[in-house]
């Protein structure tokens, strides 16, 4: 069996959309666009449509038919590859670090406390709007702001040292933000101010409370400010009932660099 389908399925999206040139499609779309053909047989398998042997016979149909060309293998074909291997091995630890790291004590009860303080109000809404209001100027530096409130409080320290201990690590795709939201969609601990208060309109909010996971394919992140992928875990209590999701941008700028 292919181990890690969700992981797999992000290397191959990241290797279509990279640019570098490893596969070229034959077809009539858009060289920018992945032919639906591809998607299909991707998805179909990742879904456990069809089997893993007949995903690798349809990509073998397809380069056979030379529907999908490889070229020789260049020194940058090598680097993104081997790019590639590492970041897939990162992505998976930093899932299970984040896993980790929603079920610790702190983490739960800072969320527990965030939705009921909500509840209480009985006008959540509003008072969810009143606040993205204001963090549009709020400054993280200033004492007693809606910013420097949810940057400075433990909860936020936690996610900081994660990522204080990721960069003095060996990884070389790092952490370039984490933050937390509670069960309405809303920041409640974070490693630095991100663009928006509200997340919960966003899709990997959505997808993640859906699916329980949502890994993105890389795109620029404007929170913070680097080329990323996302990954976004669905939070549970002990009971089993969801009360946030946590999200970690990984910088991914150095996918074509060789350099560590």
């Amino acid at each position: 069996m292919i181990k890690s389908k969700q992981t797999v399925y992000f290397v191959l999206i990241l290797i279509m959309v990279s640019g570098i040139g490893l596969f070229s499609f034959v077809s009539a779309q858009e060289e920018s666009e992945i032919p639906t053909w591809i998607k299909t047989a991707v998805g179909f398998w990742v879904n456990d449509q069809i089997t893993d042997k007949e995903f690798l016979k349809a990509i073998e149909y397809f380069v056979e038919n030379e529907m999908i060309k490889v070229p020789p293998q260049t020194t940058d074909d090598k680097v993104l590859i081997d790019n590639l291997q590492i970041l897939q091995a990162e992505i998976n630890m930093k899932i299970e670090q984040s896993r980790e790291l929603v079920n610790r004590p702190q983490i739960q009860q800072s969320l527990a406390e965030s939705n009921a303080s909500f509840a209480e109000t009985g006008f959540t809404e509003d008072i969810i709007l009143q606040i993205e209001e204001q963090w549009k100027s709020s400054d993280p530096d200033e004492p007693n702001s809606v910013a420097f409130y949810l940057i400075n409080n433990p909860t936020s320290d936690a996610l900081r040292s994660i990522m204080i201990e990721d960069q003095q690590s060996k990884s070389k795709f790092k952490y370039a933000e984490i933050f937390l939201t509670n069960q309405y969609g809303v920041n409640i601990a974070q490693s630095d101010k991100t663009s928006d208060y509200i997340q919960d309109d966003e899709t990997w909010w959505q997808k993640a409370k859906q699916n329980g996971i949502f890994l993105s394919e890389g795109g620029y992140d404007e929170s913070a400010g680097v080329y990323a992928s996302d990954i976004a875990i669905k939070i549970l209590d002990e009971s089993g009932n969801f009360i946030g999701v946590i999200k970690a941008v990984v910088n991914v700028e150095s996918i074509t660099n060789d350099s560590s």
